[in-house]
C-alpha cells in the first residue's frame, strides 16, 4: 500500500488527517457510510450497544489502512 500517501501526521497529538483530495473522500465515504449504517440499524430497531460495537469495529478496521496511506509515522506530538 505505498506510493501516493492520502494522510499526514497530525501536529499535535496521536494520528493523522487527511493531506488531499483522496483522504478527504475516504472520510466522507467513511461518514456517510457510518450515518447510513446507524439509520439502518434504528430502523431495524436493533440496541443500542450493538450499533456502538459496529462503529467501534469499522473504525478500527479502518486504522492500519489510514496508517498505510500516511506520509510519515503516527507518535504524539507535542509541539
Amino acid at each position: 500500500m505505498s506510493g501516493d500517501k492520502w494522510f499526514r501526521p497530525k501536529r499535535f497529538g496521536y494520528g493523522a488527517t487527511p493531506l488531499n483530495w483522496k483522504g478527504w473522500a475516504f472520510i466522507g465515504v467513511f461518514v456517510f457510510a457510518i450515518v447510513a449504517l446507524v439509520l439502518a440499524q434504528i430502523a431495524a430497531g436493533l440496541p443500542v450497544w450493538l450499533t456502538v460495537l459496529v462503529i467501534l469495529a469499522l473504525t478500527g478496521a479502518i486504522i492500519p489502512f489510514i496508517k498505510a496511506k500516511t506520509d510519515g509515522e503516527w507518535r504524539w506530538r507535542w509541539h
